[in-house]
């Protein structure tokens, strides 16, 4: 199943500014500065050593030096944690305060030698009077701390242990059917099939096949009693993603109809938690499955769930599916087509760069009918060549998010005016190689023509 059935939401990490932890540490300065190892160490001329005694020596040196970088992970792990915590706190993303979460990932960890991930999650919601859910909440911010950032100090200890910690929690609450974890984990493993996404691929390969099968009979139960829990759209929605990957359309489509019944399609920011994975909207899954039928009546129900999808709930994907449906540089594709651009759909500010591009020339075809023409009356009448101006900013957002033919086109037009400046800063951006190491060049050609013009007008 295509990726696109995905708006991809990236929630990216949130950095730390504080200290590194090895400053605090002052039994471990000499390791930091690097020389505790270097370091001769002082010995009695007296003493005597036998070759087991060195050898029992160099043992001990290797564990106790082991056992000191463990601990140094723990105090590394734990200041980031608190830190982390704290923000999350003030940010109202973390429901509870940093130091029970703390506590609460301490002791999930010391518990996790004697007790199975359920019965850990059981004790510490009696324990700390925390929900089920505040614990799949807690698992979610716990997975995104991020860690060190010097990558020789990194390399020098143990790996942390915050993502196998956020992991192991939401695999307890997901064995109490918890429906954050359970759409959590779930929504990954699709995603992880459907798309290249390293960070979704990493966090579903926590999980074995065991443990997603039982998230999996999880989802089923939860999705008899979706009318009674919050997530219960979510529920459905992904229920009917397996179904229909399993080519049980019939079934899929029954799923994604009750959650389309059972969802607001207007936007609220507290109807899931922040560091959800982004999980398609039921009408969206709905108009996707009916759009591919044969009957026509069949493909205009898709089109009214596009529609509701995109006046109803201001939905991106649903404007851009719409767009599609619609005749292009019609009254309707124009209003959708924006829509989508504005939200940062690259493919459609090139198409409204080349639409306002044919609407400022003479005797435009855009122009022709006279519905299309009155709606652009306040873009024409404004000043000259206004059309021209909204076509290059369109296609400096298209530049932006790197279309590079949307580059070369913004160079001609400053040249056309004159502009010699931003004609040799577009020429310049075209000749650049890609920003990301290991990113292969999209339009090799383009970059080599705009090595070529800019050598010629320097």
């Amino acid at each position: 199943m295509s990726s696109s059935r995905v708006l991809v939401r990236h929630a990216s990490s949130i950095p730390i500014a504080s200290p590194s932890v090895f400053c605090h540490a002052r039994h471990f300065t000499p390791w930091v500065q690097g020389d505790i190892l270097s370091r001769p160490s002082k010995r009695s001329s007296r003493q005597t050593y036998s070759p087991g005694s060195r050898l029992h020596r160099t043992y001990a040196a290797s564990t106790g030096s082991r056992l000191d970088t463990q601990r140094l992970r723990i105090d590394v792990d734990e200041k980031s944690r608190i830190g982390f915590y704290a923000l999350n706190q003030k940010q109202k993303i973390l429901l509870m305060d940093r130091v029970k979460a703390n506590s609460i990932a301490k002791e999930f960890l010391v518990n996790q030698k004697k007790m199975d991930h359920a019965k850990n999650i059981k004790h510490l919601t009696t324990k700390y009077n925390v929900s089920v859910e505040d614990l799949a909440g807690l698992a979610l911010v716990t997975y995104k701390i991020p860690d060190l950032k010097n990558e020789e100090k990194k390399a020098a200890l143990p790996p942390s242990r915050h993502k196998p910690l956020a992991a192991a929690i939401l695999q307890g609450c997901a064995q109490l059917e918890d429906p954050l974890a359970v759409t959590q984990i779930l929504t990954a493993v699709y995603l992880a099939g459907t798309s290249n996404d390293a960070t979704i691929r990493e966090f579903a390969s926590h999980f074995p096949q065991a443990v997603v099968a039982k998230c999996q009979d999880a989802l089923l139960t939860l999705g008899a009693k979706a009318a009674k829990i919050e997530l219960g759209p979510e529920v459905l929605t992904l229920k009917g993603l397996f179904l229909e990957r399993d080519g049980k359309t019939d079934e899929a489509e029954n799923a994604y109809t009750e959650a389309v019944q059972r969802c607001h399609f207007k936007f609220n920011p507290r109807s899931n938690h922040p560091m959800q994975f982004p999980l398609i909207k039921p009408w969206n899954a709905l108009g996707q499955l009916l759009k591919t039928s044969p009957d026509p009546g069949r493909r205009e129900q898709a089109k009214g769930y596009f529609k509701k999808g995109a006046d109803e709930g201001d939905d991106p994907l649903s404007c851009l599916e719409l767009a599609a449906l619609e005749k292009r540089g019609s009254l309707d594709w124009l209003k959708y087509t924006s829509k989508v651009a504005a939200s940062g759909h690259r493919d459609a500010m090139v198409d409204l760069s080349e639409f306002y591009k044919k609407a400022s020339e003479s005797e435009s075809p855009v122009l022709a009918d006279s519905a299309m023409r009155k709606a652009l009356g306040w873009l024409l009448k404004w000043k000259g060549n206004s059309a021209v101006r909204l076509a290059a900013e369109w296609r400096r957002a298209a530049a932006n998010m790197g279309h590079k033919p949307s580059l070369l086109k913004l160079a001609d037009y400053y040249k056309s005016v004159g502009d010699l400046e931003g004609e040799k800063q577009c020429l310049r951006e075209l000749a650049e190689p890609p920003s990301k190491a290991g990113v292969v060049e999209e339009w090799p050609q383009l970059a080599q023509l705009g090595r070529q013009r800019l050598a010629g007008i320097r």
